[in-house]
């Protein structure tokens, strides 16, 4: 049995599994908006709706980001090596970075796209301007710090299944809201 000491905070747990079914939405909508007919409104409202997310997930970043340096995490169990500490750590430290990147690329990219931003309908301040060669560089940022981001999380289940493998499953057990 898991005791609450060795269990991330219900904060935490709360911010880890809003984001991650922000970051599976973000995902779904990016892949399928890209197809859409340019101009078309559908696109239009897709793409509103992703920038929104997105840019909520940025918010949703920094409070985690904020959390994360006021409020110590659990201590991994002894069994762990140090070798997987260090990695562990390092996944996610870069984790925090592309949850940056990604939301900032693509404000900044839609910021030189000739379009307005909007988070939730109202609008942001539009301090860009159109340049299609400034919209294409912060756009390519941004798949690529996608594709990024799917490796790191790719790895993270990696290393999730590898500690249940191993029977560590306490791991698994500290990010899992406890039933009462």
């Amino acid at each position: 049995m898991i005791t609450d000491q060795e269990r991330y905070s219900a904060t935490a747990m709360f911010l880890h599994w809003v984001m991650t079914i922000l970051v599976i939405t973000l995902f779904c909508l990016g892949w399928y908006m890209v197809d859409l007919p340019k101009g078309s409104d559908e696109r239009s409202w897709f793409f509103a709706l992703h920038k929104s997310i997105g840019l909520t997930m940025a918010l949703l970043a920094l409070i985690r980001l904020v959390w994360r340096f006021t409020h110590v995490p659990p201590a991994l169990p002894e069994s762990i090596t140090e070798f997987k500490r260090a990695i562990a750590g390092l996944i996610h430290w870069l984790l925090y970075l592309v949850l940056f990147i990604q939301p900032v690329s693509g404000y900044i990219s839609s910021s030189f796209s000739g379009y307005k931003t909007k988070i939730w309908g109202l609008s942001l301040p539009h301090w860009g301007w159109k340049s299609p060669a400034l919209n294409e560089l912060f756009t390519d940022i941004h798949v690529a710090s996608s594709v990024t981001l799917l490796c790191l999380i790719v790895i993270h289940l990696c290393g999730v299944i590898v500690h249940v493998y191993q029977g560590e499953v306490s791991i698994l057990r500290r990010m899992i809201p406890a039933r009462k």
